[in-house]
């Protein structure tokens, strides 16, 4: 149940062309996932890593333009081009977070429009991305989320990954205010309970984070949402032949042909709702079972317009994986719902 794929990428990263400079082992030192704390299969110097990681790079973006060479030119406005852009390093009051380091991104144009952005892993931009979408679409409140296209011309080297995502950039008032702030101050007070359900619905294990920003609550921080994370995601578009195997094709089938209706434990929707029945009382109950009816009705046109999106800078397969989990969640919702009537 729940997260998925782990085993699959861990596989390639371990066998990654051995002959090659970057990938020889070297004793004493584990490449690790630090956001996901995986040590992976070969021991590797920290010069290595970089380089391993340099090189899963550019063959992902060698087989996206390969994917993109027969599609129409991209014009969307979820899209941004860095070119219009300039970027700072920003810092949190937490330090550095699950995300990586963050660049604040302003509009050369407009200096009022900016961006809060992230780029270090690989599932940041695709997660929050379609979290965000998904959420607009049920008139939930989430910061904007677009995503930037290295420009042609990009001569700066602040970007670690490819994928960089920018959530438009909010004046913070308080940071995980309580509920009882959020019931005098938020006019959208009770999104805390469809963040709630939400929180469920998306597979979400991290912290649960609001933000009070003027008048209105908004979830972030979204990106650990979905069945599949950084670890997989960073081998999803290495499509070379590793061993006897090619991870991008196997990651393929494994997202395509599984079943996503047991990514939910039985009761799980019902245990949250009943716990914030006991904490908040009866006046939740409402809302929280509002985003499992709103997702019925999100149109498909529109699932496939922002998927198609996000397949210029993500494998094709990504979107079609997309649409079987939120298939597989409209199955799940309904059936969740009718035990409510």
């Amino acid at each position: 149940m729940g997260k998925a794929g782990n085993k699959t990428a861990n596989k390639y990263l371990g066998i990654i062309d051995r002959s090659n400079e970057a990938c020889k082992v070297a004793e004493g030192n584990a490449y690790t996932d630090k956001r996901k704390g995986v040590v992976l299969e070969m021991d590797i110097s920290k010069s290595q890593a970089r380089m391993l990681e340099k090189m899963l790079r550019q063959w992902r973006i060698e087989d996206k333009e390969r994917e993109n060479h027969m599609k129409p030119p991209l014009m969307s406005p979820d899209v941004l081009h860095t070119r219009d852009f300039s970027f700072s390093p920003i810092k949190s009051s937490h330090g550095i977070g699950d995300s990586g380091k963050l660049l604040l991104a302003t509009r050369k144009s407009d200096r009022a429009e900016r961006y809060l952005v992230k780029h270090e892993y690989c599932d940041c931009a695709v997660n929050e991305f379609v979290y965000t979408k998904l959420a607009h679409a049920m008139d939930i409140k989430t910061p904007e989320i677009k995503l930037f296209k290295i420009s042609a011309d990009e001569k700066r080297r602040c970007f670690k990954t490819e994928y960089v995502s920018a959530a438009r950039f909010l004046h913070v008032t308080i940071e995980n205010p309580l509920y009882s702030v959020i019931r005098e101050q938020a006019l959208n007070w009770q999104d805390f309970f469809r963040f709630a359900a939400m929180y469920e619905m998306f597979l979400e294990s991290d912290s649960f984070e609001i933000l009070l920003a003027g008048q209105y609550i908004y979830r972030i921080d979204v990106v650990d949402a979905f069945p599949y994370n950084d670890y997989t995601l960073r081998m999803a578009g290495v499509n070379k032949s590793m061993g006897t195997d090619n991870p991008q094709k196997a990651i393929r089938h494994e997202m395509l042909s599984r079943s996503y209706n047991d990514c939910w434990q039985a009761g799980k929707f019902e245990q949250r709702l009943q716990k914030l029945i006991s904490n908040y009382g009866s006046v939740c109950e409402t809302p929280f079972l509002e985003p499992f009816l709103r997702i019925q009705a999100v149109p498909n046109e529109y699932i496939d317009n922002f998927l198609h999106t996000l397949c210029y800078f993500y494998p094709d397969f990504i979107g079609d994986y997309f649409k079987l989990f939120i298939a597989a969640l409209r199955r799940e919702s309904a059936e969740y719902l009718a035990t409510k009537k």
